[in-house]
């Protein structure tokens, strides 16, 4: 059994390092993975909205603030296969839905399955791990994550809400088993990808997308030139102080931000 006496120290402790503990994002992290698997099937790599939503769950009922943001997503595309590497994710017309907790780190399990999503160029795709990234004043140059808004799940499908209502119903039951029937050496997941120490170590381990991907800093290939545009775009904003556009207000059927207004 895992005690409400430990969850609470643990996000004290969250709360006075200004991260969330290994031991918070394992719990998390395997919660929504294993929800997601057994409810979503073939079709987790496309959830990326509802897994985001049921990381911010979690972290609502252990006390800790999150918000969801839209934008864009590329990160390097790996396959066994020689040959064909490149960039993967979504961008321009396409989105990408991800958490960012109130310690400011960027949370994303779909990444974890982006190598099984419809849209892949090959099946022999390489997982990455998933995501949580508390170093967001660095990236490494295999990723980025291009903020468009933040947001609120605002179906209009009542189909689309009723599923994740199921979801959700199904995260909170597994969440309250796990903690009445686990000892806490039971919680496993991972590893993350937390910051650029952390990438190293899982390099220097010999994971092999962070291998293979490790190529494309050596090259220094370049990012697509949509993402270097909205990039520049996005940097130019914060020095001039004000909000960049957004590339995908257009999207009114997903989302509604947090003050009621469609923004998505």
């Amino acid at each position: 059994m895992i005690k409400p006496s430990f969850l609470r120290a643990q996000v004290a402790k969250s709360r006075i390092s200004r991260r969330t503990t290994p031991f918070l994002r394992r719990l998390v992290g395997s919660v929504v993975d294993k929800t997601a698997h057994e409810h979503y099937g073939a079709a987790y790599p496309t959830k990326c909205l509802q897994t985001a939503w049921g990381v911010q769950v979690l972290l609502r009922r252990l006390g800790l603030e999150s918000r969801l943001w839209m934008g864009a997503f590329c990160a390097a595309e790996i396959f066994a296969a020689w040959g064909h590497d490149g960039w993967g994710g979504f961008w321009d017309q396409d989105h990408h839905i991800w958490l960012t907790t109130e310690f400011n780190e960027i949370v994303d399990l779909s990444v974890a399955q982006m190598h099984g999503h419809p849209r892949s160029r090959r099946d022999d795709g390489v997982a990455m791990p998933p995501l949580w990234w508390d170093d967001v004043g660095t990236w490494p140059q295999v990723i980025r994550y291009l903020p468009d808004s933040p947001i609120r799940v605002g179906f209009t499908d009542p189909a689309d809400t009723a599923d994740l209502t199921a979801f959700e119903t199904k995260l909170l039951w597994t969440f309250d088993q796990i903690l009445a029937r686990r000892r806490l050496d039971e919680i496993e997941f991972g590893p993350f990808l937390d910051n650029v120490d952390g990438m190293n170590r899982l390099h220097q381990a010999g994971h092999p997308w962070l291998v293979r991907g490790t190529a494309f800093i050596d090259r220094r290939v370049a990012f697509p030139a949509w993402i270097r545009e909205r990039e520049a775009e996005l940097i130019a904003g914060i020095r001039a102080g004000i909000r960049a556009p957004s590339r995908l207000a257009h999207r009114t059927d997903l989302v509604a931000d947090p003050q009621g207004g469609p923004t998505a």
